[in-house]
């Protein structure tokens, strides 16, 4: 799963996808995606949402939790390098 939504990230144009586990508990990890700016951020999301094959690895990860136990936390953050 992780290694298609890295490639398909990459090819549309995301920079680096880095990827932290936690050695303790295989349910946390963090991913960091890089773009050149929140333009840039906004065109690889566009794109990545227009390709049919992040759909089926999207219903593949939801199916993993019960969200009446988890919480999933997505934030957004722009820095600028």
């Amino acid at each position: 799963m992780q290694k298609l939504t890295t490639q398909v990230y990459l090819e549309h144009g995301c920079l680096e996808v880095e990827v932290y586990r936690d050695a303790s508990d295989s349910q946390c990890w963090m991913e960091i995606y890089k773009f050149k700016d929140k333009q840039h951020y906004q065109e690889v999301i566009s794109a990545v949402a227009k390709d049919e094959r992040i759909y089926p690895v999207s219903e593949e990860f939801n199916a993993l939790f019960d969200f009446s136990e988890y919480r999933l936390e997505k934030n957004v953050y722009y820095k600028m390098m």
